[in-house]
């Protein structure tokens, strides 16, 4: 098993998925380990779906997703800007409560940062207060909050409404 473990993570890591899901469907016996090996190693290069369905694979397998799982899934969509996927993984921890001692706090506060940020940016840029909207988007990337596609729309928007088309062109 641990061979397995091995060749599947090198695989993921090299950014081979077919290989590294092949050997996984080969595995006589699967592990937590193996499970959050292939949950991360899909969502690391952006395939969120797909870990997002080996989740749900794992859910109704013998194994349960532990502390590991969900940290390394959480960071990873934070990093990744995917919003839907994080907010499901909390809404997951939360009713299954699996965040007892407290060891997923910083991962699901990302989550909230980001809705909190997105949600002044665009309600900002929505009612015509684009240099504000602005000013808390620089406040957002220097609080380092990952960004996704609604708040990069908020802050074109401001710029847009504000008269500051080259510096939301140089945004891109």
């Amino acid at each position: 098993m641990l061979l397995f473990g091995t060749l599947i993570h090198q695989s993921l890591e090299h950014n081979n998925l077919e290989l590294g899901k092949q050997l996984f469907d080969w595995m006589p016996e699967r592990d937590v380990a193996s499970w959050n090996s292939m949950i991360q190693g899909f969502a690391n290069v952006g395939h969120y779906e797909e870990a997002l369905a080996l989740f749900h694979d794992m859910e109704i397998s013998v194994f349960r997703p532990n502390t590991l799982t969900l940290l390394s899934t959480l960071s990873t969509y934070a990093i990744h800007g995917a919003l839907e996927a994080r907010a499901w993984i909390h809404s997951y921890v939360d009713n299954n409560n699996l965040n007892r001692d407290g060891s997923l706090d910083s991962s699901l506060i990302d989550i909230t940062d980001l809705v909190t940020w997105k949600s002044i940016i665009c309600g900002m840029a929505m009612h015509g207060h684009g240099k504000n909207a602005l000013c808390y988007f620089s406040e957002m990337n220097e609080s380092q909050v990952s960004l996704d596609e609604v708040t990069m729309v908020g802050v074109l928007s401001a710029c847009a409404h504000a008269g500051l088309l080259e510096q939301g062109q140089g945004y891109f």
